[in-house]
């Protein structure tokens, strides 16, 4: 297995950005995935509109750019299955966001039950739309609706990400093996500090030689003794670590 990506979620006003860039200077293989939801936006997990414009300027003197996925939820994930892209055109102009994933689960306030064809329809003209960017599908059971009639025949900017836990953080026991035909791919659900080096030798079984990405995100708070919440970037480092040391990525480069 081949790691491209490993993907830490949740990044908020709790982490200053500098931090964040720090890290990524280091190790460019490191992506910040930042949660858009409408009704929660500047809630703990979900950045503010101020904070992701001082990422920005940050950004704009990092080379290479820090890599940064919006994680589409309620609203921003329905505009997408609408076939509107002007949230994500936004995200990647002022922002800098190169990877957008469709969150269309319950968990997410999105009406997963309708998932069907005019969604497709949708969701295959805002990729057309922004070749530039990488759309990702999370693949489970919630989301057949919208990610099967895909599978083998999609956007070359479609990633698939399969996650049976639909967000809800549960430990996965096995990995499905790669999509056929190729495309890109990744794994997540539960992952963390406390499991990662396990759950990584059972994605090394699934992927054989193939390349593929990981995203965790419920894992890297922490709870403070004043009743705060934090995006907790020592949880990340051990993380990266433990992708080191299992021979998966080299300490710094990409």
């Amino acid at each position: 297995m081949k790691l491209s990506v490993m993907g830490f979620c949740g990044a908020d006003d709790s982490v200053d950005p500098r931090l964040l860039a720090s890290i990524s200077g280091r190790y460019e293989w490191v992506e910040w995935g930042v949660l858009f939801h409408d009704l929660k936006q500047g809630q703990p997990k979900f950045a503010t509109f101020e904070w992701l414009q001082e990422l920005s300027n940050i950004n704009s003197t990092c080379k290479p750019p820090i890599r940064l996925a919006g994680h589409l939820c309620s609203k921003y994930a329905t505009d997408i299955l609408a076939g509107d892209s002007t949230f994500v055109q936004k995200a990647n102009k002022d922002w800098g966001f190169t990877r957008f994933q469709l969150n269309a689960t319950k968990a997410n306030n999105v009406d997963s039950s309708s998932l069907g064809r005019v969604h497709v329809k949708g969701f295959k003209d805002v990729c057309a739309s922004m070749p530039n960017c990488e759309f990702i599908l999370q693949t489970n059971d919630e989301t057949k609706g919208l990610w099967e009639p895909l599978l083998k025949s999609h956007p070359p900017n479609l990633s698939f990400l399969f996650d049976e836990s639909k967000g809800l953080g549960i430990v996965a026991s096995s990995y499905p093996p790669p999509p056929s035909p190729p495309t890109k791919f990744g794994y997540t659900g539960g992952l963390g500090p406390k499991n990662i080096a396990v759950q990584m030798s059972k994605m090394v079984e699934a992927a054989g030689d193939r390349e593929m990405w990981l995203d965790m995100e419920s894992s890297l708070r922490t709870k403070l003794a004043d009743g705060g919440d934090l995006f907790d970037v020592a949880k990340a480092t051990l993380c990266i670590r433990a992708a080191i040391e299992a021979g998966l990525k080299q300490e710094g480069g990409q």
